[in-house]
This record gives C-alpha cells, sequence and structure tokens, in this order.
C-alpha cells in the first residue's frame, strides 16, 4: 500500500481522482471517512487508574471529563463497492471476535476462579486455550480491518492531508493532480 498528500479541499469535497483509493479501479462511488484530528484518541495509560480503586477510578472521571474534544475531518474518498464490502465485513468479524474475546475470558475467570477438582481444572485450561486462540482471532480481525482502510491524517498548517493504505494507482493519479494544480497556482499573474 502507499500513501499521498493532498490538498483538504480536495480531499472533503471529494474531488480527488476517480480511482478506489483502496482497489486502484476507476469508480464513479464515493465513501465519507470520519477521521479524528489532534488531541487525544484516548486515555493512554491513564486506564491504570482503575487498579487504585474508587481513587483512581475518580481520577480517571475527571481526567475523562479534562479532556479537550477532538476535531474531525471528514474525507470523501473514492471507493469501489468491492472494497466497501471488505471494509464492513472485516469490521463485522472484528466486532464478533472482540465480544467472543471477552465472553471466553469471562468464561474462563469464572471456572478458573472455581476450580477445585481435575475435572474443573481440566475445564479451565481448555477455556484459557480458547480465550487465548480468541484473542488471536480478534488481533488478526483488527489488523484486517485496519488493512481494509485508509489513514486519513491532517497537518498541522491544516492545509494538507495525507492518504495512507491507499493503492498505488490512487497515490499516482493523485499526486499528478495535485502537482497539476500546483503548476496551475504559479502560473497565475
Amino acid at each position: 500500500m502507499a500513501e499521498v498528500t493532498v490538498f483538504i479541499d480536495d480531499a472533503v469535497r471529494g474531488t480527488l481522482p476517480a480511482i478506489c483509493a483502496k482497489e486502484g479501479i476507476p469508480t464513479q462511488d464515493r465513501l465519507n471517512l470520519r477521521s479524528q484530528v489532534g488531541g487525544s484518541t484516548g486515555l493512554g495509560v491513564a486506564w491504570l487508574l482503575i487498579l487504585i480503586g474508587p481513587i483512581g477510578w475518580l481520577g480517571l472521571f475527571i481526567i475523562a471529563l479534562a479532556q479537550r474534544p477532538s476535531d474531525y475531518v471528514t474525507a470523501r474518498l473514492p471507493f469501489s463497492e468491492f472494497a466497501y464490502r471488505r471494509m464492513t465485513v472485516s469490521r463485522r468479524l472484528r466486532r464478533i471476535w472482540t465480544a467472543v474475546t471477552a465472553l471466553a475470558i469471562t468464561l474462563f475467570a469464572l471456572v478458573a476462579i472455581s476450580a477445585d477438582g481435575l475435572d474443573a481444572r481440566s475445564a479451565a485450561a481448555a477455556l484459557g486455550a480458547g480465550a487465548l486462540a480468541a484473542v488471536v482471532m480478534a488481533v488478526l480481525a483488527s489488523r484486517r480491518f485496519s488493512l481494509a482502510m485508509v489513514g486519513v491524517e491532517l497537518d498541522a498548517s491544516r492545509r494538507w492531508v495525507t492518504l495512507t493504505g491507499v493503492h498505488p494507482d490512487f497515490a499516482r493519479a493523485a499526486h499528478e493532480q495535485t502537482a497539476l494544480a500546483d503548476r496551475d497556482v504559479l502560473r497565475r499573474p
């Protein structure tokens, strides 16, 4: 996959070349991708405050309230129907495996806590192996989803957007379009 930097106006208005950003095939379809820019994407290591107990919970709550809301940029990208379906399926699989992982870990914890016989320990071991397999599948599903997406990053000047994970043909066409626009601006008196 490739990356390309384009004018923010082209990304927001959807005036990028009519080539699918993921597949590199001609398409007239567009997909609106809303991406968070600036600010924090989460609370980071502040989640460790949960381990402290009620005082940590209060601290985490205060930190969450104090965080500045992030800005968003919505880019209209050319996206073929096939690329959209692949993204949708990978999103669904990520959600399913995340739920299966949570369930498997919960069952493992419940059985492991109450295990006092050989059969219960065997069940706990089997559930532990199943939970580990579910974690691996959830990570793989998350990776598949990130490969199906296009990253949208706004630069500090807020004039340029970098699109990551795009097809090389789309990157080439978008770069050529931006280069032509630059030449036109330079020629104006």
